[in-house]
């Protein structure tokens, strides 16, 4: 590189000696501005040198080269650098630096660095000079991608070959969606680590799994049909539906909430609740917690429908609870970005149980579920529940050590959308008393469940997922051990 300076000499040379560089023509994909560049050049003619070396290897200029032999230029102009044949291609990629790259091109230059300018596992670099330069090489150029673009980068790369083996060509497909602009690098990631995680399930968990014990009953089958449960047998009812068009709860293309418009799904999902109306006890309270969705730049009103729908079925409606969120979701609608979500609160008769006395146990100095527990008055819940502050402990459905303990199990839990554990104690302290049947149409993995069993309740829940009934056991096998021995 000392031999590049500013009074480097220009040198026209016959295009058709030169030799093209083999590392950068398969790393750097043809721009898409090509033609315009050939067209400038076909007027006034080359005006960046090539970078050669002095056996007219190109360091930099393959592209160039390409549009003057597409024009019969006869000759080039070139500058010579000595370099030598092992720094050839670090010398081409660093010219490169500053055009603009697409992923798939920054993948192969990283690549590129991490097989020819690794140190190697246990070389100590400040006895071997050339060893400390190549790692210095190694973290400026990384450094100039960025770690967290490199580390993305080579996970997704790793996964593609983990699910589809060497040579895929499926890594192409995902890093172009990136380009266009239909992804995202981070959501690219996401989708690959849920598939390589159904490809690990496929061998741990079985078409069809149910949990029963004295205080659990865990059925594998949809709640359409409640036919295990007698009538007016369960007093209390905490769930929260699939949400509408959001997510894919891994359970086949025809699943709740996959419905083409919010009204075609509340006219899936009210259903479900006819069922619930014949188990639930006439004193007993049934909780819905359910989302809205943005589509074509306005909420489709789902909560809203589901609330007529229900009370154009009988059911009595008595409350509404907000879930305020410390981590809504970012939506690019010109309104507001909305943290929260209601939970609506049905009874059957008028007549339903609802007990106060709970709140005269709990300390809630800042009143962040209740009111009037702190002066001569009755404490009562209050609807707006807030838990940005942390009120009761427990921030938002945090599954980290429920993952955990799946993979101990050998199998991988894919399941993220849950609800904080306070949500349900509130309700099931308020509705149910020690020993009565708690229930959730919608188990998921357990959060219901969880709270039930700490409650001293009894838990019956409904989920499709065989995956997740699996995970409800992990959740509340140490949870009824408990309950049993005391």
């Amino acid at each position: 590189m000392d031999d590049f300076n500013e009074n480097t000499q220009v040198v026209m040379v016959a295009t058709a000696e030169l030799k093209v560089n083999q590392t950068t023509a398969s790393m750097y994909k043809v721009p898409s501005n090509y033609d315009e560049i050939k067209q400038n050049i076909a007027e006034i003619g080359l005006l960046n040198p090539l970078l050669v070396t002095p056996s007219l290897s190109i360091i930099s200029g393959n592209l160039r080269y390409n549009i003057a032999l597409e024009l019969n230029i006869e000759k080039v102009p070139v500058v010579f650098l000595n370099v030598e044949e092992q720094e050839m291609d670090l010398v081409s990629i660093s010219t490169n630096q500053f055009r603009e790259k697409s992923n798939l091109e920054i993948l192969r230059e990283i690549e590129f660095y991490e097989q020819y300018y690794s140190v190697g596992k246990g070389r100590r670099t400040d006895l071997c000079p050339q060893a400390a330069q190549a790692k210095e090489e190694k973290e400026q150029a990384l450094g100039q991608i960025g770690r967290y673009r490199v580390n993305t980068l080579k996970s997704i790369k790793k996964k593609c070959i983990e699910l589809y083996g060497e040579g895929n060509t499926k890594i192409d497909k995902l890093l172009s969606s990136v380009e266009s602009g239909k992804s995202s690098l981070n959501k690219v990631n996401e989708l690959l680590e849920r598939e390589s995680n159904k490809k690990k399930n496929q061998d741990n968990v079985p078409d069809s799994y149910e949990f029963h014990t004295e205080s659990v009953d865990i059925y594998n089958k949809s709640s359409i049909d409640l036919s295990e449960l007698e009538d007016g047998s369960v007093q209390t009812v905490v769930t929260s539906p699939p949400y509408f068009d959001m997510r894919d709860y891994g359970i086949g293309k025809d699943q709740l909430g996959h419905q083409e418009t919010a009204k075609a799904f509340i006219d899936e999902l009210v259903p479900y609740f006819n069922e619930v109306n014949r188990v639930m006890k006439d004193e007993g309270s049934l909780f819905v917690n359910i989302n809205d969705r943005i589509k074509d730049g306005q909420y489709q009103m789902v909560p809203e429908m589901f609330l007529i729908e229900m009370g154009k079925r009988g059911w009595r409606y008595v409350d509404k609870y907000l879930w305020l969120k410390p981590n809504p979701q970012y939506t690019p609608n010109k309104g507001s970005v909305r943290n929260f979500e209601p939970i609506f609160h049905f009874v059957k008769s008028k007549d339903f149980y609802f007990d106060k006395e709970w709140l005269k146990k709990v300390e809630d100095i800042e009143s962040g579920i209740s009111i009037g527990t702190l002066e001569a008055k009755e404490p009562k819940l209050v609807s707006g529940l807030d838990f940005r502050e942390n009120i009761l402990k427990h921030n938002v459905g945090n599954t980290y050590e429920l993952r955990k303990k799946c993979r101990e199990e050998g199998f991988h839990m894919e399941h993220s959308a849950t609800f904080p554990l306070s949500l349900p104690s509130i309700f099931i302290l308020s509705t149910s008393r020690p020993g009565d049947t708690v229930l959730d149409i919608f188990s998921g993995t357990s959060t219901t469940g969880e709270v039930a069993l700490l409650n001293n309740r009894r838990y019956v829940g409904y989920e499709l997922n065989p995956q997740f009934v699996m995970a409800s056991e992990v959740r509340l096998r140490e949870h009824h051990n408990l309950q049993k021995a005391a």
